[in-house]
């Protein structure tokens, strides 16, 4: 049997459930390749999700798109383009076969950097990588019948052309040139015919796989750069599991007719414990439980962990929302001139004001409040006042240390009063009990969170033995080409330990060092920044200096740089731009 990625347990817990084509190939797969072949479910490719790909050490690649396709549905014309047709008429899509090469293509220009560009020079370069097509609702006598058509109108048009130019009514030059685009649409039709698979082909794709022989640019340095990519990341091994709680966890997570505010440090569980009680409130009462974060970019996270407690997503019973799009949702159900109030209050001092108390909105028994410590106390009153029931449950979590936008503490105490006492956890799930991160991560604490937050939780530790390494920490002192430096040990890191991209994050003391080293990395890989990237910058600059471009903001120092965007960018484009 061969090594699935991820297992077929792990990917029966998928959020997204693989089609019915592409259960069926894996399983057949799975048990007509041996262990020496890798198969790799969906994996996630610098941004691409290909359906699958297989792996076979030394050998090569090989990259199959999936389609449940009824054929009947579709067309494929003289020129090997594809549209879906309907009662509504006919509509051009993207054929499989060109999704999988821009697969086999992303997969080169991915790792190029890796290969080197003298592997271009070599012709085998490019039979690294093998694209092939699955039709799961198709057998080989439908596909022959599916392209039957076009090969017919392809010859006719070259036998056509070709009485055109017998009989002299037609230039040599636009007879050749006519001439080359038909050989080449036959060209790409055989060949794409020839890399589909239907139903009853599957013995004759495997076959295909394993008649593939050593690959001399198929090397260990290649295979391991491939394989640390397309394993899974975390993430997906640990979708659709429960999370287990302790016992603290266990109480807070029990939904009652109460006004409470739990607080903890980060990687507590919180997320967990409002998934699980939002869960439990609604098979309480039955109707609708709300949830608000701040940060708009959290949305997702909880929606996906009421998922995994549900096992399925329910976006019916769950309103899972942040501040100020909420409260601009209100203003519209209540037939509120935004514009109008915008004018009258201000745009800070708008999400500030009670603007519902004379009017009836919904009212929900249950309302869950996430990042409390960024909420004004007006928003919580607000909140709390219009749109919680009578006989309802409301819940603040929050953790001061992460006050990451600047709220002032004393006012911020003020928040959670009429909430009662805190309920406090110690625990972060982020590293082992026993790690000598912990350490490091409450004498942080001790020495810049006490004196600022005063009731700070620090972390739970335990003492550790002294010579054990229980997770990866290492100290580099870069000074001279910090830059270079810095990306080198990065990768160096990344592949010594063969970590996945999607499961790093590079964190630095300012948004200056992290946008030069973004850039580096861009250069050989996509990467996903919590900030604006110098093509970003530059677009915004525009708006009020049309000579500014990418290069000029590199060339800043970080001084520059700053002072550059709190003057220009800052107030050029902050009277635009909404806060949520």
């Amino acid at each position: 049997m061969s090594t699935i990625y991820p297992s077929l347990e792990n990917i029966s817990r998928l959020k997204v459930k693989p089609t019915e084509g592409e259960l069926w190939i894996v399983n057949y797969l799975n048990e007509n390749l041996d262990e020496s072949y890798e198969v790799f479910f969906n994996p996630f490719l610098d941004g691409d999700r290909p359906d699958i790909i297989i792996l076979k050490k030394n050998v090569a690649i090989f990259v199959i798109e999936v389609k449940d396709y009824e054929l009947k549905n579709y067309n494929v014309d003289s020129f090997n383009k594809w549209s879906v047709v309907s009662h509504q008429g006919s509509n051009p899509i993207s054929s499989p076969q060109s999704q999988a090469f821009t697969y086999k293509n992303n997969l080169y220009q991915l790792h190029l950097p890796v290969l080197g560009l003298g592997y271009l020079s070599n012709r085998n370069f490019f039979n690294l990588v093998q694209p092939l097509v699955y039709f799961h609702k198709a057998n080989k006598s439908e596909i022959d019948g599916f392209y039957k058509k076009a090969e017919n109108e392809n010859r006719e048009s070259a036998r056509l052309l070709f009485e055109q130019k017998k009989a002299n009514e037609i230039a040599i030059e636009q007879y050749n040139r006519k001439a080359d685009g038909i050989d080449s649409s036959r060209r790409k039709l055989t060949r794409d015919k020839a890399m589909s698979y239907g139903s009853d082909m599957l013995s004759n794709l495997v076959h295909k796989i394993k008649s593939y022989g050593t690959h001399v640019l198929f090397d260990e340095r290649v295979y391991d750069d491939f394989k640390r990519r397309l394993e899974p990341c975390d993430h997906v091994l640990k979708q659709g599991k429960k999370i287990p709680l302790d016992a603290k966890q266990e109480k807070l997570i029990v939904s009652s007719e109460c006004k409470e505010k739990i607080k903890g440090v980060a990687g507590c569980g919180k997320t967990t414990i409002i998934a699980n009680r939002a869960v439990n409130a609604h098979t309480r009462h039955d109707s609708k439980v709300l949830i608000i974060t701040y940060n708009i970019t959290l949305k997702n996270l909880i929606k996906d962990r009421i998922s995994d407690v549900l096992g399925y997503r329910d976006n019916e019973n769950y309103a899972v929302t942040n501040y100020h799009q909420f409260f601009n949702s209100q203003l519209n159900a209540t037939g509120q001139d935004i514009e109008r109030l915008i004018g009258e209050y201000g745009l800070e001092k708008l999400y500030s004001t009670d603007l519902f108390k004379e009017h009836s909105v919904e009212k929900y028994q249950t309302i869950l409040l996430d990042e409390v410590q960024d909420f004004e106390s007006e928003w919580v009153k607000i909140i709390r006042d219009n749109f919680l029931a009578n006989d309802g449950e409301m819940v603040l979590f929050g953790d001061e240390s992460q006050n990451i936008y600047a709220r002032d503490n004393e006012r911020a105490a003020v928040v959670a009063q009429g909430f009662g006492r805190w309920n406090k956890l110690k625990r972060s799930y982020r590293t082992s009990l026993d790690s000598s991160l912990n350490q490091v991560f409450k004498d942080f604490q001790q020495n810049y969170l006490v004196e600022k937050y005063s009731d700070t939780e620090l972390l739970e530790t335990t003492q550790t033995q002294l010579g054990m390494t229980f997770e990866l920490l290492k100290y580099h002192q870069v000074n001279q080409n910090w830059e270079n430096g810095s990306f080198e040990l990065i990768q160096a890191y990344v592949r010594e330990h063969n970590l996945h991209p999607n499961d790093i994050v590079i964190l630095a003391s300012n948004v200056y060092l992290v946008r030069r080293l973004a850039d580096k990395f861009n250069g050989v890989e996509k990467t996903h920044c919590m900030f604006e990237t110098y093509d970003e910058l530059s677009q915004l600059s525009r708006m009020y200096d049309s000579n500014c471009d990418a290069e000029k903001l590199k060339s800043m120092s970080e001084i520059e740089l700053s002072t550059f965007i709190k003057n220009g960018v800052f107030q050029g484009s902050c009277h635009s731009l909404l806060k949520y």
